[in-house]
């Protein structure tokens, strides 16, 4: 007779039911997670672009901002009474553009938070699929311990601690995923208090505006009534001279009365006494008429003065508005000039080819040349797909006036524009010259960048591809950063790289922000050229 041996009642089917259940649960409350942090991460993306939207806003109404400063600035004059009113609209402005950087720094810090919270969401996921990998391992070994009924109940407990380890990193995980829900909460109440702050600045921006008009209404009635004065001056010294003319006609009569005066006391005696007495009134009379003049005198001095002032002022004025290009104030010593060649430097727009846009480029370089009253050095970098000297291998050339602005014109002349715009290879190559001096840069574009290093592996392969002005905006803010970490990086005992920039008739708003953006990082200034 063959002995059988009781299953253990450790393991019973009751068992395995309750523990099938517990799988059932567990299985449950981990695709439940997984779909709350799918959710969360579209609700995160859809932060995403509502962060890039608000980027994108700031950066029009920093443009609109910037360029309706440089129109009132090229309006401008500093005369007379106004030199205060303006000093403090510059300092109100120069406030404004602070703040204006503040709240890109804070920008700044919700994009690196929001992007630490996605790295934390794909961990969180990374894990949330190793723990299903851990449960589907679990389920196999409970598949083989049924298979196995005659197992030892060591190793079903062994599978319990497994089961009961996997639930307790599954629960972790989800403290892990409440824990980024909030910190991303927190993240949209910070985009929602810094719009709110950037329409604060609007509201500021708008009360400047309108102060600056008023200012610049001023500015006009008191030229018209310099001009006035001036009239008034010039009517004054005719008046002056015409009675100093008289004057002196009115002392050669009494003169000429002194005279027969004399001739009558001496031919009659008779009369002596009456004599004496009209030639003591003669000689009153050109006593008063001498103190006339020299009065008139002095009046016509005083308004000689008024008049050389005034010329003075005059003279002023019109350096210093010689002394700017479009609003631009033209500076430096050791100026490198870069000139955007790429192929859209030679069209009207993407499809439309103007072969008057290159010459009008040309001979805005050549203006700008003429207009740095200090220029002592120069070198010219012209770029596309990539950069290059147009003078030698990058040596400076020594400005001899209009025949330097001649070669450069006859050199730029001889290009023709083509290929992709890699502004940071431009960038690179002109900052060789700042360890000999290099203190002004002049940047001549109509585009963002469109080739050259800052796209990452993921952006280049992206599906749908990123649109050529997302990937200029991406170029773009790769080369600002460069600019400000590594090229023109403020160093004890040299000072930044002033960079002007010069834009040509562009279609797009984030053109002129770029390069507005660009100028205003590195201490300079920008204007954009109409259509010819």
């Amino acid at each position: 007779m063959r002995v059988r041996h009781k299953q253990p009642t450790l393991v019973s089917m009751w068992m395995l039911d309750v523990f099938c259940c517990a799988l059932g649960c567990v299985t449950l409350l981990f695709l439940l997670n997984s779909r709350m942090a799918i959710d969360s991460a579209k609700a995160n993306r859809a932060a995403l672009v509502d962060l890039d939207h608000a980027d994108k806003k700031l950066a029009a109404a920093l443009t609109s901002l910037e360029l309706t400063r440089l129109r009132l600035t090229s309006e401008e004059t500093e005369r007379g009474k106004l030199a205060t009113s303006l000093s403090e609209l510059k300092d109100i402005r120069l406030k404004l553009t602070d703040e204006s950087r503040a709240l890109a720094d804070q920008l700044k810090v919700v994009s690196t938070e929001r992007d630490d919270t996605n790295r934390k969401l794909e961990v969180a996921r990374a894990e949330a699929i190793a723990t299903r990998t851990l449960l589907d391992k679990t389920k196999l070994d409970l598949s083989a311990i049924e298979k196995k009924a005659g197992a030892t109940a060591n190793e079903l407990a062994a599978a319990r601690a497994d089961m009961t380890n996997a639930d307790l990193l599954l629960k972790k995980r989800q403290r892990d995923i409440d824990s980024l829900m909030k910190k991303d909460a927190t993240s949209a109440t910070q985009l929602d208090s810094l719009q709110r702050l950037l329409l604060a600045k609007d509201i500021e921006r708008l009360a400047l505006e309108t102060r600056m008009t008023a200012t610049r209404k001023e500015l006009t009635d008191l030229d018209a009534k310099l001009r006035a004065t001036q009239r008034d001056l010039d009517a004054q010294l005719a008046v002056a001279q015409a009675a100093a003319k008289a004057a002196a006609e009115e002392l050669a009569n009494a003169k000429a009365a002194a005279k027969a005066a004399a001739a009558d006391l001496a031919n009659t005696k008779a009369g002596a006494a009456k004599t004496g007495d009209e030639l003591g009134i003669a000689r009153a009379q050109l006593k008063d008429l001498s103190k006339k003049i020299d009065d008139a005198n002095i009046t016509i001095i005083d308004l000689q003065g008024d008049k050389a002032k005034l010329a003075d002022k005059y003279n002023k004025f019109q350096k210093e508005s010689e002394a700017r290009f479009a609003g631009i104030a033209m500076t430096g010593k050791k100026v490198v000039f870069l000139v955007d060649m790429s192929g859209s430097m030679g069209k009207r727009d993407l499809k439309t080819v103007d072969d008057t846009k290159w010459p009008l480029v040309v001979e805005t370089v050549g203006k700008v040349m003429r207009s740095i009253s200090t220029l002592e050095h120069y070198q010219v970098i012209v770029f596309s797909s990539s950069a290059r000297w147009v003078f030698g291998a990058g040596e400076w050339q020594t400005f001899d006036g209009e025949k330097s602005v001649n070669a450069v014109r006859a050199a730029l002349l001889k290009i023709k524009p083509e290929n992709d715009t890699n502004m940071y290879a431009a960038f690179e190559k002109a900052f060789a010259l700042r360890a000999t001096d290099l203190d002004t840069m002049y940047l001549f574009s109509d585009g963002l960048p469109t080739s050259g290093p800052g796209l990452t592996i993921a952006q280049q392969n992206a599906n749908p591809p990123l649109s050529e002005t997302e990937q200029g905006v991406i170029l773009g803010k790769y080369v600002r950063d460069a600019l400000d970490r590594t090229w023109n990086r403020p160093a004890a005992g040299r000072s930044r790289v002033r960079i002007n920039a010069v834009g040509f008739y562009f279609e797009s708003v984030e053109v002129g922000a770029f390069l507005w953006a660009l100028a205003r990082d590195n201490d300079g200034s920008f204007v954009g050229m109409s259509r010819p």
